[in-house]
């Protein structure tokens, strides 16, 4: 057993050394073992003027204490739990009580339960945007698969949008969209409704790196608004004080007038203007209409605050410049409501003045639009996670009027998930980059604010289609084996991409590390009963992997169940290939003889697989323990060998190995044993790897081909490990243990 690469918890599985690494790697459900704990969400946000608010959701009894600058500061209670629900929203409650705190300086140090808080910037050169990003759970026809993160990939997004450490976080609006039960196997257990469970599944659990990378702000959407999700708003998210009146609270109260526009500073003469567009609907307006009223208002409000600065971003959730697209129905124009309140206005801009830019969502797509004689660029944000518009055919500049006398100059559009990255360059530009669910770029954009006329100029990458597909050489493989980052999620969703295309193209035998080679009897005859078709999350599926020797408790559930149903609905095969624990602490503690080697081995590969283990032990362990822990890793690899020949001279299939990195190399590892088992058998190495490893020179050459996916945020293992080994080995003679 190793760890790939740069030492994380890529390779190893939950067998390691005696259950010391059972409480060390992350993601694996070590938290079972020292029993469950509540987690507390703490995010910051900017509000109006730039007012700086730490909240925090939390089930304990009181409100913490934040420490500021070295000392202990109280948080406010902003509104406690609510366990009785709305008359019109059953079970939609709310067992949390939610603290702040406000006015906190932007340089002050600020720590909460040892986590450090983003700084404040208050001139941010990179920013992320995005928006509609729940999943979407509607009756009748709108069931989104929440449980696949390739159909709902919002954890991925945040995940990589933390990454970029960002200096402040744009949401354009619609959180929470898991409003009816769910009627599809994709969303199987999903929560629904309006209350707390929907925020945390929607929002709070998935974006938790992004909501603890930098501060927010957050723009209110329709799926907030007090018929839907209006209470969670104002409880979570709402930079204004908790008002009773003003909070969706009542059954009913659908008809609260939005919150007033409000601006944030953001340095160098830039200004957000936030505008609450939730009062509008999707209809044409007639005379007197209250929504066009409302906001011909708030138009005049957002103009006063627009002349306060030489550089204005409007952001709003409905669009009012920007476009959508229905096949049946053709290209629709923005928000007829808001169209007409800004028509009343006659701005000689469309907008009010002094706006470059309007930032929007709603329309589940990406796009950014120049607009014929007006000084204001249209960007839509809405590809968040929430299911993407359909494909928009190819654009013709004019073809449109997106409002009365608005034309569309110069558009593009894209129907993929992912989010914005925006970035302040030396002149004083902004650079805006699409960015996939993996955080590589789709289009790079050059945007002119600061001249007359606005404008744009954007290169398409498309990254993600050079580096997301097989190579050619898998067609003709005897042994395809597909590594992995055992608690990378990007890792597992593409990997799972892999496996659903190669379905579509022929018959395998899935094979699994995480399948114990001595219950191969009893898996098949579990797999054998097992009534397909079958999602994820039925009961039969987890008994069959029991049956197998999964451990829950090692392994990540969630990140196999989709593997296992796909082979048990196609129809494949099952093959177990690991040792099981007992015989791998007879080898490790020297009760068993050492096995052999592959032929042709040379001390330099023992060294290199010894290196890999010490290595991936943080240098920590006596040298005493190595000799035994190798031993262990050739014989799971001969076994996993063994256990892939058999099924492929059985069956006669190609045999797909799912396995950790460290299992792949060509020079230490299966592939080895497959040439001395099956000589003149085609074997094809790919591996998974985290940036670290991608360039790590040791791995140059060791898989016939690698694919990049974002790190996954974790602790520091080594850190854990150090932490768990204290006391109870001396560490090797040349390492220093601070």
């Amino acid at each position: 057993m190793n760890w790939d690469g740069a030492g994380k918890c890529g390779g190893m599985g939950p067998y390691f050394w005696a259950g010391v690494f059972l409480l060390v790697c992350p993601g694996l459900g070590w938290a079972a073992e020292e029993g469950a704990v509540s987690v507390d969400r703490i995010f910051r946000e900017l509000g109006p003027e730039g007012q700086s608010t730490i909240r925090i959701l939390t089930t304990a009894a009181t409100c913490p204490a934040l420490v500021v600058d070295g000392q202990p500061r109280l948080m406010d209670l902003r509104v406690g739990p609510r366990l009785e629900p709305r008359d019109d929203h059953p079970g939609s409650i709310f067992p949390e009580r939610v603290c702040e705190v406000t006015h906190i300086p932007a340089a002050a140090s600020v720590q909460w339960q040892g986590r450090i808080l983003p700084a404040l910037n208050h001139s941010p050169r990179k920013i992320v945007v995005l928006g509609d990003t729940g999943c979407r759970i509607k009756w009748p026809g709108f069931y989104q698969s929440c449980n696949d993160p390739l159909q709902w990939p919002l954890a991925q997004v945040a995940h990589s949008a933390a990454a970029e450490h960002p200096d402040l976080v744009l949401h354009v609006g619609d959180y929470a969209y898991r409003e009816s039960p769910c009627l599809a196997s994709g969303c199987a257990g999903t929560p629904h409704g309006y209350g707390e469970d929907v925020w945390q599944a929607d929002f709070f659990e998935p974006m938790a790196p992004l909501l603890e990378a930098a501060p927010w702000v957050v723009v209110r959407g329709n799926h907030e608004s007090c018929a839907r999700a209006g209470q969670g708003w104002f409880r979570y998210l709402d930079p204004f004080p908790y008002d009773p009146l003003h909070s969706c609270s009542v059954s009913g109260g659908t008809k609260e007038a939005p919150d007033p526009p409000y601006g944030v500073l953001l340095g160098d003469g830039l200004q957000w203007v936030v505008m609450d567009s939730t009062a509008v609907s999707e209809k044409k307006p007639r005379p007197g209409n209250a929504a066009v009223e409302t906001y011909f208002r708030q138009f005049a409000q957002v103009a006063r605050l627009t002349a306060r600065s030489t550089q204005n971003w409007l952001t709003l959730h409905h669009p009012v410049l920007g476009y959508g697209y229905l096949p049946l129905v053709g290209y629709e124009p923005a928000n007829y409501q808001l169209s007409e309140a800004l028509a009343e206005h006659h701005y000689p801009d469309w907008t009010p003045p002094g706006v470059q830019l309007v930032v929007q969502g709603h329309i589940h797509t990406f796009e950014l639009s120049r607009f014929e004689g007006i000084s204001t660029l249209g960007l839509i944000a809405g590809f968040g996670g929430s299911m993407l518009e359909p494909p928009f055919p190819g654009w013709v500049p004019g073809h449109n009027e997106v409002a009365p006398g608005v034309r569309v100059a110069q558009s593009y559009n894209d129907q993929h998930y992912g989010y914005l990255l925006m970035e302040r360059t030396e002149e004083g530009q902004w650079r805006l980059t699409e960015k996939n669910v993996q955080g590589q770029t789709r289009r790079l954009c050059l945007l002119t604010l600061n001249q007359t006329p606005v404008g744009f100029h954007c290169d398409e990458v498309f990254t993600a289609e050079k580096s997301s597909e097989l190579p050619d050489s898998v067609g003709v493989a005897d042994y395809l084996l597909l590594g992995e980052v055992h608690d990378n999620q990007a890792g597992h969703a593409l990997r799972q991409h892999w496996l659903e295309s190669l379905a579509k193209h022929g018959d395998f035998v899935l094979a699994m590390e995480q399948l114990n080679r001595a219950r191969q009897a009893a898996l098949t005859e579990a797999d054998d009963k097992v009534q397909g078709p079958v999602v994820q999350s039925d009961p039969a599926l987890r008994s069959m992997a029991e049956a197998g020797g999964f451990d829950f408790k090692g392994w990540h559930w969630d990140f196999y169940a989709p593997a296992l149903a796909l082979a048990v609905n196609q129809h494949w095969p099952l093959g177990a290939t690991n040792l099981d624990r007992q015989s791998l602490m007879k080898l490790m503690t020297g009760k068993d003889p050492l096995p052999s080697v592959p032929l042709h081995w040379s001390a330099h590969q023992q060294e290199i697989l010894t290196a890999e283990i010490r290595e991936g032990h943080c240098h920590l362990l006596p040298e005493t323990l190595l000799p035994g822990m190798v031993a262990a890793q050739l014989a799971r690899d001969r076994s996993m060998a063994e256990s892939l020949v058999a099924w492929h001279h059985q069956t006669g299939k190609p045999v797909i190995l799912l396995a950790g990195n460290g299992h792949l190399r060509k020079d230490t590892a299966v592939p080895q044993w497959l040439q001395q088992l099956d000589p003149g058998a085609r074997v094809v190495s790919v591996a998974v790897l985290e940036p670290e490893q991608m360039h790590d020179p040791k791995l140059v050459g060791v898989y016939d081909d690698t694919f990049e996916v974002p790190l996954q945020p974790r602790v520091d293992p080594c850190v854990a490990l150090r932490e768990r080994l204290s006391g109870k080995l001396s560490p090797p003679s040349n390492q220093k243990v601070p």
